[in-house]
């Protein structure tokens, strides 16, 4: 979870509405629905307003997604990029229309994208697993090569796209670990890994249901693209499979979730996956295995959100359970410090 915001929503507000009058050009432009902070939001404050008299894409409900001064321009600039190649592609994203890395301006990039209508698919929809099934996999048939283009065009190279690099750095990084039961995790990843599909995929990353908004039963958005990667569709797949089986039993998401199912919700999703594109139980389980090694380290890091008790001993249970590779406690403990 980000720190709060060193400038009010005062500030943010004035320094906003100057930097759009300079940008277009119109010393009368002003605000219709003022700037207004969006609770929620692990990496970027997100607020909401709406300006009158503008052009057309700029005349709606509108979002600042602000991110903090320590992730530079890259982050903004990343996820912009994807999300207006998705909306190109009729994908459910909402459109980036003005993009500024200038950190001096509101104290960190920011972008501004469409206001999207919409409530989490948890709190809105009773069919949860067929719908996230069907809206995951219209993302994974849709071309990665635009998208691939659109980064390139902004200087993003393949070590940072395509998740088969990723992987590799930190692999070589795992294996200079001083922690032992890193390295013998990471020997176990180098040995079982596997072969990639010749047909790679877009991959979200952070594919779960309170990251996708929900209208009268229809997908109305789909939001947070910051870990987006070209990879296995496996890779997803396990991903969304470990944030609803052990990361959300952890959240603080409210009394109304405690008698969730989040086994059975993750079946049904996965069931509803596979009815139209197959999958293997040890790729997927390799990729759980992945996803809990780099939680575990982020966790070592700093990420108090992953220093959580019960959910390193969750993790620690799936990693023994799939490479028989069991962490002593001493070692447990020295993470959750």
């Amino acid at each position: 979870m980000i720190q709060p915001n060193e400038k009010s929503p005062a500030e943010i507000s004035d320094k906003l509405i100057a930097y759009l009058r300079d940008e277009l050009r119109d010393s009368k432009l002003d605000y219709d629905s003022p700037l207004t902070q969006i609770q929620g939001g692990f990496e970027t404050f997100i607020y909401r307003f709406r300006l009158k008299n503008v052009k057309e894409e700029l005349n709606q409900r509108l979002v600042l997604r602000l991110y903090p001064e320590y992730y530079g321009p890259e982050k903004a600039v990343w996820e912009s990029s994807i999300q207006n190649s998705l909306a190109d592609e009729g994908y459910p994203v909402p459109r980036a229309h003005i993009i500024c890395t200038d950190k001096s301006i509101l104290g960190g990039a920011f972008f501004i994208m469409e206001f999207l209508s919409g409530k989490p698919m948890m709190t809105a929809s009773k069919n949860v697993p067929e719908l996230l099934g069907k809206v995951h996999i219209a993302l994974h048939r849709i071309d990665p090569k635009p998208v691939i283009k659109a980064l390139k065009k902004q200087g993003f190279k393949k070590n940072q796209y395509l998740f088969k690099k990723t992987l590799d750095n930190d692999l070589n990084t795992a294996k200079n670990s001083e922690l032992p039961w890193v390295l013998d995790i990471a020997e176990w990843l180098i040995k079982k890994r596997p072969p990639e599909p010749k047909s790679l995929v877009i991959c979200h990353g952070d594919f779960h249901p309170f990251n996708i908004l929900i209208q009268e039963g229809k997908i109305t958005g789909v939001l947070d693209w910051g870990g987006t990667l070209i990879a296995d569709p496996a890779m997803d797949i396990a991903n969304t499979i470990k944030l609803i089986t052990i990361f959300s039993k952890y959240l603080p998401l409210g009394s109304e979730y405690e008698s969730v199912d989040w086994e059975k919700l993750s079946r049904l999703y996965l069931d509803a996956y596979r009815a139209q594109i197959p999958l293997d139980d040890t790729t997927l389980d390799y990729y759980g295995v992945v996803r809990s090694l780099r939680s575990l380290l982020e966790g070592v890091g700093g990420n108090q959100v992953l220093r959580h008790p019960p959910l390193v001993k969750d993790l620690l249970e799936f990693i023994h359970k799939i490479t028989g590779i069991r962490i002593p406690e001493s070692l447990e403990l020295d993470i959750n410090l």
